[in-house]
């Protein structure tokens, strides 16, 4: 009974943990989304080396790569390519 609770303990933390690195921004917008291409472009010229490109679940455009030398994950809006969310491995 006591593992089983220990399980129960650690199972709970683990979610707890991950789920915020797991959710981002929702993007819902109307019309035409930019072209993947021309917003890639976009962050390439904001110093962005993009190693992972994707929609994500919220369906927004999502960056993995980096910049200045730090690993970043970057969420952007698909209709405008404004920059939503950012996170900066330090």
């Amino acid at each position: 009974m006591n593992t089983r609770m220990t399980s129960v303990v650690v199972l709970a933390f683990s979610v707890m943990v991950v789920a915020p690195a797991v959710a981002g921004p929702t993007c819902t917008g109307k019309g035409d989304r930019l072209p993947e291409q021309e917003v890639q472009k976009m962050y390439q010229e904001k110093g962005y080396q993009i190693k992972q490109w994707k929609v994500s679940r919220g369906g927004c455009y999502e960056i993995y790569g980096y910049l200045d030398g730090k690993r970043v994950e970057v969420y952007i809006d698909p209709w405008t390519g404004e920059e939503l969310e950012k996170h900066v491995d330090s």
